[in-house]
């Protein structure tokens, strides 16, 4: 019965939601993290009897299920979770920090914003890799701070005078939601992003910063549970789908004369 693969199909792209959803929640916490929406699409249509304008303008025909049609990230900004240190920054607004890894010299980009300073007191992430244009913090200078429009400010040893060092800049895409997602918060573009366009925090429609701030993941839990819920009630459908296929062709097999 055609009813067995359709709903087959219902119950393969509900668990594929499902595991879309865990890896949502498992990222609550994750700094920088942008949830995921899962996009369905309807399979091909059976005719038994194609629309005609002499006897029936509908036609007769029966679907064959659903499939994945792709995953969408969301790219909503989170909430700003204050830290107080200066070396954790926010984006308010669209934009991405662009860093590079210094393995590969590959370009990568990242809403999170929590950055460290290496031997050489240049500025890095986590996974050590380097804020592009790279900034460096001699000895006898200290870092201060970096204002809203992306200067970053050091301190003078034994003066005490603050002096901008450098200018960031941001990383913005025609569409954000092309970009390829590569673990720990990072992105690489994709020809479905588009190409980079570079500028200071504040113009050409790039966000500010916050400083001493950074961003929260945009999952909400109350949102992803609901969907949840709704997910594993349609899972259960289709298998009771199965479940009463099998029970109709049980009882064509058994009818006796």
């Amino acid at each position: 019965m055609i009813s067995l693969w359709t709903a087959a199909t219902g119950m393969e792209s509900m668990k594929f939601k499902i595991e879309v959803i865990a890896n949502n929640l498992a990222n609550t916490n994750t700094d920088g993290f942008k949830r995921t929406e899962v996009d369905f699409a309807d399979l091909l249509y059976q005719y038994k009897k194609g629309p005609s304008l002499l006897d029936n303008p509908t036609g007769v025909s029966v679907g064959l299920g659903v499939q994945v049609a792709g995953t969408d990230i969301q790219h909503k900004q989170g909430s700003f979770k204050v830290t107080e240190n200066q070396m954790d920054w926010a984006i308010n607004g669209a934009g991405f920090f662009k860093l590079l890894d210094p393995i590969n010299n590959q370009p990568v980009y990242t809403r999170n914003g929590s950055f460290k300073q290496d031997e050489k007191g240049t500025f890095v992430n986590s996974q050590g890799f380097i804020l592009d244009p790279p900034v460096t913090v001699s000895i006898n200078q200290g870092f201060s701070h970096v204002s809203e429009d992306g200067r970053i400010w050091v301190r003078e040893a034994g003066s005490g005078v603050l002096s901008p060092i450098g200018q960031m800049t941001l990383a913005n895409f025609p569409n954000p939601a092309g970009l390829q997602a590569i673990g720990n918060s990072n992105y690489i573009v994709t020809a479905a992003s588009g190409a980079e366009t570079l500028g200071p925090p504040k113009l050409q429609g790039i966000g500010s910063i916050v400083g001493g701030s950074l961003e929260a993941s945009n999952v909400q839990i109350v949102h992803e549970m609901v969907d949840l819920i709704a997910t594993q009630k349609a899972f259960d459908t289709n298998s009771k789908v199965i479940s009463v296929s099998d029970k109709m062709m049980d009882t064509a097999n058994n009818l006796t004369r």
